[in-house]
């Protein structure tokens, strides 16, 4: 009986094409490979790699970014990963990333430079490779008129606003609320400066900037101490605000 179970088997499968599957033939099914995640980390103004920073994963060993500022990452499960990048001399970052079965993702990430613990020439040296943005801003604060804060300064003092950093320059003063700030000028209340963002005139004072975008900020307190670039623009004085270009944020 048996064997004609099997021959009329074997018939069926040549008449049909149909096999058993190999889990059923006692072949182990193919295992799930999981997800690829490949990461580069760069500076978010200049676009260099950070090598050597740490990409933590809960759950996983922590991993180092390479020469190229990369990493990659094997057989993860499909799921919501948090993802941590700390480098020195850089803010930390968190992200969530999505991955999802057999999936090679790439991704760019950039840090904030902050500078910490870094060696003075490495923070001069980054500054060069930004100075066609900046350049003018540098040259006139070689020039003896003004006042001027470097975003070096802001982190030092610790300004966590426009308004507190600018509440401590001589000849201005400022009167915050809880969404904005009126700068006038102290010999006269009614004297508002003209301001300007990164080389745009503007209307008012541009208090919804983050502080930690800002990379230097210049203050005229008058026609005699505004530069010909500034000239006429405001008789009551001129304060001029750059913020850090952030490309490969």
């Amino acid at each position: 009986m048996a064997r004609s179970l099997a021959l009329l088997s074997l018939m069926f499968t040549a008449y049909t094409g149909w096999q058993q599957p190999a889990s059923a033939q006692g072949t182990p099914a193919p295992a799930a490979q999981g997800a690829v995640l490949k990461i580069q980390l760069v500076d978010d103004e200049t676009g260099d790699p950070i090598t050597g920073a740490i990409v933590k994963i809960k759950g996983l060993p922590d991993t180092t970014t390479g020469a190229a500022g990369r990493i990659e990452l094997t057989g993860l499960k499909a799921k919501s990963w948090q993802v941590e990048f700390r480098a020195l001399g850089y803010e930390s970052r968190m992200e969530t990333i999505y991955l999802t079965e057999g999936q090679v993702l790439s991704m760019r990430f950039g840090l904030s430079f902050t500078g910490d613990k870094l060696p003075d020439v490495v923070v001069t040296e980054r500054r060069s490779k930004l100075s066609p943005r900046y350049a003018d801003f540098h040259r006139r604060m070689t020039s003896n008129l003004g006042y001027y804060v470097t975003w070096e300064t802001i982190k030092q003092k610790g300004y966590s606003t426009l308004g507190e950093t600018l509440r401590g320059v001589r000849g201005v003063y400022v009167n915050c609320a809880i969404t904005d700030c009126k700068i006038s000028m102290s010999r006269s209340r009614g004297c508002v400066p003209t301001f300007w963002l990164d080389g745009i005139e503007g209307g008012s004072f541009a208090s919804a900037v983050p502080i930690r975008d800002v990379y230097g900020i210049e203050v005229y307190r008058g026609a005699g101490e505004t530069p010909g670039e500034y000239a006429g623009t405001g008789g009551c004085g001129v304060i001029v605000i750059w913020t850090k270009s952030k490309p490969y944020r």
